[in-house]
This record gives C-alpha cells, structure tokens and sequence, in this order.
C-alpha cells in the first residue's frame, strides 16, 4: 500500500445533485455516513440501497470507496467491476479501479482502468494525476509528466514522490526541471536514506560540493554499525568531484576484513572505486592491485572485471588484459560485455584470428548492438579484407538500421576497396548521424580530395581541424587540398602548424568497444 499524501491519498467523490433528488434513504444515509467517516455505517447503507436496486451502478461503486477505505480490497475491486459491468460509461469506477491498483503496485492493470477512465472524461484533473503516478512508478518519465501537466495539478510535496520526480527528469535529459525539484526538497525535513538519495540526485547535476556536503553531515551523524553505506556513498561524491586521495581514504574502512566477510559486495565496489581512483592519480600498480581485489572478492559481477581489463588496456598490457578476461568469463560466460572486451583486447593485442572468432560469435547470436559488427570489420581491414568487412556491414545495416558506427565504418570499408562515391555517401550519413565526430568529417574529406572534390574536400577537413585541433591527418591533408586549389600561402601554413600527438587506434572512433568505467546496454548472450 502506498503512502497517503494528504488530499490525494483517495480519489475524489463526484455525485451529480440531479441523481443525489432522486436515490432512495439508504444511498443517501450511507452518502452522509461516508462524508463524516462513519464507514461500518456507510458500507451497511450501500449494501442496503444495493438490494433494494441492484442495478444502481452508484451504489456499487460507493460501497467500493468505502471498502477502499477499510482496507478491504479484493471486495473493492469486485464492487467497481461490477459498476462498470452496470455503467460502463461510469468513469469514476474506473479511476477508482485504477487508484486501487496503483495502491497495490499492478501498474499494467491501473494503466488499463486510468485510460478508460481519461478517455471518458478527458477533463478529469484526478484521473489524469494518478495515470502520471502510475507511469511515473513504471518510469516511463515522458508519459507521467505529460499526465502530470494534463492534469492541472500541483506536484505534491511527498519527499518519496519529489526524489522519483527528480530522477525522472534527469533520466530524459531535464536537468533544469531536476534541479527544481531537489531545490524544493533541500528545505524540506527529510529521513537519512531520503537524504542519500537526494545526494545522489546532486551528483548527477554535477552539484558535487553540495553532495559532498550533505554525506559529510550524514557520516558524522550516523551510528557506526550503520555508517558504511554513506562513507561509500561519500567516497563515491569525492571520485567524482575529483578529489581521488579523499575517495580513496573515505572507501579504505570498506574494504577491510570484517566487511570483506559479511559483505562482499560492498567491498569489492570500495576496492574498484580505489582502484578507479588510483588509476586517476596515474599510479598504474596501485589501480590494478584494487582492480584485482574487487574482481576476487565479488568474481560474479562482470563490471569488477571490465574495471580492470580496461585499466590493463589502458596500459598496454595486453596479454594480462586478455587473461583477466578469459578468468572472467569463467564465473560469467554468457556476459556480452566480457565477451566484447575479449574481441577487444585480442584486436588491440594483434590477435586477429582469436578476436574475429569472438566477434563472429557475437554477430551469429543475434547482437542488437552495432558493436560486434563493427569489430569484426575492424579486423577484416587491418587483415586485407576490406571486401568483406563492406559485407558484414552492410549485413548489419539491415539487421539493426542506419546507426553512426555502421556508416563511418561503412566509409572507411568502401574507401579501402576504391568504391569511392559509395564512400563518400556513408561518410556523409555519418556526419549528418554524428555532426561534433572529427573521424567523420576527416574520413568524408579525405574521400572527396582523392575524388578530386577540392573545394568539398576543404570545407570537411577544416572542421575535423575545429572538432580536433591539431590533428596530425586533417593539417597534412589540409595543406594538400589547399596546394591542390592553387592557394600556397594556405598550404604552407597548414604545412607548418603545430601538430598534436597522433591518437591512438586511428580506426576507432574513441573507445566504441567499451566505455570508459561502463557497461554496454546489453547484459548477456545465449
């Protein structure tokens, strides 16, 4: 049962005064009964009004409130059905059909019964408010504001509500709307685990010092046996705000002996929050010691193990990544993530045997990501295959549709075999799919130049040179699209400007197989 909140812990009573003139004592007797609470009397009113009309929709429906009300709700719900079964235009049994299974938490079946009653009475302010409430629980965040708004109705002040409210808006990207709301519950009096919610809330607007505040005041004020959770939770906030000595010694208490053994999991994320911590210090040894102790102690929660891959990858230590990847997927084979970082890892090694079987498998599992495509076509063009890396994109593009990794790759795997105006076209579907990618434009201007499209060819390479200043292609191609237009003074000065460090991977665009510190959306393969 979900908690009152004032006004709106039951749906309003309407009653027409044209049909109030004309129902018997007994409906009126229990109408009167249920306005002063009297609900035994108003419940034994209805029964009787209900015998002398069987057919008097009203009265069912009424002696549903009441029932409602007396917690008895499996009799409720029989007393609307059958108003509904009477009136099926009695939009009121509907809404309080729908309120009651919202207090139970059987959201498909209030969805069900609030529509019926929305598409009945459009204007019906409650109906409106608890359809929002219902998808607002389901977290479908666009559908519950948009009933919130239709209904008219002030957001109530209920902490509980105010915090999903929040986290709905931040999940579509209103960030603005967030704030408001956690602005509205910073004066309210609130629980301690309304407050760790409500700092979590702070960080996801980047209100770090705010958040850290907040878990500060809470660890200095919550009991010992009980103070693991915040100093986690602070430790977290100082990761975050780039504070890394701080988080890694407010997390240090949870990685000791007595919460290794009573809980686990808790320690393994201190150990993988100090080793992502150290990593950002830059101490190498430090990072990858934490990595491992987390991925030991919790060895069936795939994301210790993607922590330290990563981290190994980003050293270089490739053989020890792939490793830490096979023991991995021992405790968990059919993680789409570990398998994906096991193609990886064997691609970035030069293992391109090893890594396009792994990639293979994933393909021929049905992946509904691009990711797995795309690493296959990685190494069909590093191994002289570009003919074939042009097929399996093209193959995915069927299977999962236009997406910006397929038609990048798309452009460089047609551009490797001389298919250049095809070239030019999937470059171009990139750059309108991803218009801030730097590889795009380079690749799109790169192609028109060897087309002899010049002018084109300028306008694409000086905006990768504006997404990516002083990358070392775009200047050296610059000048040579600028020579090749008869404009030397320009040539020469893209000739002799400052280049910055080659990145590495040239073919990948940033990190596509993974993340830093995350997960892709897909969980496990078959």
């Amino acid at each position: 049962m979900r908690p009152a909140e004032g006004l709106l812990a039951n749906p309003p009573v309407h009653l027409p005064a044209s049909y109030l003139a004309v129902q018997e004592d007994a409906f009126q007797k229990g109408l009167i009964a249920l306005k002063e609470n009297r609900l035994q009397t108003a419940l034994d009113e209805f029964a009787t009004a209900e015998r002398e009309r069987p057919d008097n929709a009203l009265a069912r429906n009424f002696r549903g409130i009441v029932l409602a009300r007396l917690g008895r709700n499996i009799e409720a719900a029989d007393e609307y059905r059958e108003a509904i079964r009477i009136d099926p235009q009695m939009e009121a049994a509907y809404r309080n059909l729908g309120f009651l299974y919202w207090t139970e938490q059987q959201l498909d079946r209030a969805r069900e019964e609030l529509k019926h009653a929305v598409e009945l009475s459009p204007d019906d302010s409650f109906a409106h408010y608890y359809l929002g409430r219902v998808q607002l629980d389901a977290q479908l965040y666009v559908d519950a504001f948009a009933e919130f708004h239709q209904s008219g109705m002030s957001l109530p002040d209920d902490p509980d509500f105010l915090i999903a409210a929040a986290t709905g808006y931040l999940a579509i990207g209103q960030q603005e709307e967030a704030r408001k709301i956690i602005n509205r519950l910073a004066i309210q009096p609130l629980s301690a685990v309304q407050d760790l919610r409500i700092a979590s809330l702070l960080l996801a607007v980047h209100e770090n010092d705010t958040a850290i505040h907040l878990l500060e005041q809470l660890s200095n004020t919550t009991p010992h046996d009980r103070a693991s959770g915040v100093n986690f939770d602070l430790a977290l906030a100082y990761l975050l705000a780039g504070r890394y000595q701080q988080a890694i010694d407010q997390a240090q208490p949870c990685t000791d002996a007595v919460h290794q053994a009573s809980a686990p999991s808790r320690a393994a994320q201190a150990w993988s929050l100090i080793g992502i911590a150290y990593a950002r210090l830059g101490n190498a040894e430090l990072a990858v010691n934490a990595l491992r102790h987390a991925a030991i102690l919790a060895p069936t929660q795939e994301e210790h193990w993607l922590n330290l891959t990563r981290e190994l990858m980003e050293l270089s230590q490739y053989a020890n990544a792939i490793s830490a990847t096979h023991e991995g997927l021992t405790f968990n084979p059919k993680s789409y993530s570990l398998n994906l970082r096991l193609g990886a890892a064997n691609l970035a090694a030069g293992h391109y045997d090893e890594a396009g079987e792994v990639f293979r498998t994933l393909v021929a599992a049905g992946d509904p990501l691009p990711t797995s495509y795309i690493g296959l076509a990685q190494v069909l063009l590093r191994t002289g295959h570009a003919e074939e890396a042009v097929t399996e994109l093209a193959d995915a593009r069927k299977k999962l549709g236009p997406s910006f990794l397929i038609s990048y790759f798309q452009g460089l795997a047609l551009d490797r075999t001389g298919k250049l105006l095809e070239a030019i076209s999937a470059f171009q579907e990139a750059v309108q799919q991803n218009p801030d990618s730097a590889e795009a434009h380079l690749g799109l201007g790169k192609t028109e130049l060897v087309q002899g499209r010049v002018s084109d060819a300028i306008v694409q390479l000086e905006e990768a040179l504006r997404l990516s200043p002083g990358n070392v292609q775009a200047l050296r191609l610059l000048s040579q699209a600028y020579r090749r237009a008869g404009e030397k003074k320009s040539s020469a000065k893209y000739a002799e400007a400052p280049a910055a460090a080659p990145v590495a991977n040239g073919d990948l665009v940033g990190d596509f197989l993974l993340p830093p510190w995350q997960n892709p959306q897909v969980k496990n393969i078959p």
